[in-house]
């Protein structure tokens, strides 16, 4: 599916709620950023390989929500929802197998819009989607699966009752692929290494010493290049979390997806 890109605004433009169907029956996204017809959807869907397609009980929960399959939108944009396999740092599969990453219409236009940044830069090169929008009761299951002390909960997770931005659909965790070779860009940690290594704030000094290689630093500035142009929030403690708001504005705008 090829996705037209109108950037029609300036940055800083307020994105509203999606409005996916015009009285003529044509899917449009009533956005400033992406518009997509009907028919190239279906052709993307008639083409999408059937285990894309309802496989996981997760999936019937998001549905309940007013979210996004971001592939609808770009199905150039890569998808390995490591919560959906056990190649995580708690080795279990949370998401049942879920094929599809979700989010709420701004989250994901914000996504194709980096997206679109990228491949501008170099069309090898697409966002990879490590995890999108998580149900507040995987949460708790997460939660209550890391091994560590109760104090020591917080520096991996969201506590449950305090929620996580990926529990409104407001948050990715990405990184980059080189589709040419099919592999993730160097970054240098994995997804979800919560040792300071993993942490921005602290990229320069690691760079100094040596800790971090001028490549992964380059590479991780790239992603924060095109996903703040995006307007897509980085954070100082994580290399692959991006969020277009904080919990409180989520709270108020947003559905919990329970």
């Amino acid at each position: 599916m090829k996705t037209v890109f109108l950037y029609l605004s300036v940055l800083g433009i307020f994105l509203s709620s999606c409005n996916l169907f015009d009285d003529k029956g044509v899917h449009v996204i009533r956005q400033k950023v992406v518009y997509v017809s009907m028919d190239q959807q279906m052709e993307s869907q008639a083409r999408r390989p059937q285990s894309d397609r309802d496989t996981s009980y997760i999936e019937y929960i998001l549905k309940n929500y007013d979210l996004v399959n971001i592939k609808d939108l770009d199905s150039s944009i890569q998808v390995d929802l490591r919560y959906a396999d056990t190649n995580n740092f708690l080795k279990r599969d949370f998401y049942d197998g879920l094929n599809n990453a979700y989010f709420n219409c701004e989250t994901a236009l914000r996504v194709c819009a980096a997206q679109y940044y990228l491949k501008q830069i170099n069309p090898d090169l697409s966002i990879l989607v490590l995890d999108a929008s998580r149900p507040q009761h995987i949460q708790q299951m997460m939660w209550d699966s890391l091994k560590v002390l109760p104090d020591k909960k917080p520096f991996y997770l969201a506590p449950p009752e305090e929620t996580s931005l990926h529990n409104y659909g407001a948050a990715v965790d990405a990184t980059i692929i080189d589709m040419t070779t099919g592999n993730m860009l160097d970054m240098g940690t994995r997804f979800d290494h919560f040792g300071v290594l993993s942490e921005p704030i602290y990229e320069e000094k690691f760079l100094k010493m040596g800790l971090l290689t001028q490549k992964a630093y380059e590479n991780r500035l790239l992603l924060r290049k095109v996903m703040q142009r995006a307007k897509l929030n980085p954070i100082t403690s994580e290399w692959w979390h991006f969020s277009i708001c904080n919990k409180e504005e989520a709270a108020k705008r947003f559905a919990l997806i329970k």
